[in-house]
């Protein structure tokens, strides 16, 4: 039985780092410049610049309602959302118009800040060709990590320990 589990423990993190590879090689072609969103507004009407302007890590990602790995990891983005240590905003891309995304989040029951990049432009801008596909800044906006795939919660939070270091 021991030998089993050390089994499984040893396929799960040969997992873990080429999932990691994997979303590195995929987003090493993507931008992290944040000029290209400041002076946007959410969907519920913020002002993108003064969202950025916040003293916190980032985590910007970009999803979609059609996409069905997103639609696996937007519960995991609605937690991170409520904490206070971090900032994060969202993309939705070809997504539908605002009451589309709206009524979306509203019937996931979940709540997260969102831009809408109805046309696909944005991410078109950011060389985003896969997704989900999250950037991780640190508070001072001078170091970013860039991984694409599903993220656990535990993987956010390790992510933004590596990008505050």
């Amino acid at each position: 039985m021991k030998k089993w589990i050390k089994e499984l423990i040893v396929m799960g993190l040969i997992l873990i780092i080429t999932s990691s590879i994997i979303g590195y090689y995929r987003s090493s072609n993507v931008h992290t410049d944040l000029k290209l969103i400041e002076n946007l507004k959410t969907i519920d009407n913020r002002t993108v610049k003064d969202i950025l302007a916040e003293k916190k890590p980032l985590i910007l990602n970009f999803w979609g309602t059609w996409c069905p790995v997103c639609n696996q990891e937007v519960s995991t983005l609605s937690q991170l959302a409520k904490r206070r240590d971090i900032t994060l905003l969202t993309i939705a891309s070809s997504s539908g118009n605002n009451s589309d995304i709206q009524s979306y989040m509203q019937k996931k029951g979940i709540s997260f800040l969102v831009i809408n990049d109805q046309s696909g432009s944005l991410a078109k801008a950011f060389g985003i060709s896969v997704f989900p596909t999250t950037l991780f800044y640190n508070s001072k906006r001078t170091k970013t990590i860039k991984d694409s795939g599903y993220t656990t919660y535990p993987g956010f939070l390790a992510r933004i320990k590596l990008v505050e270091q």
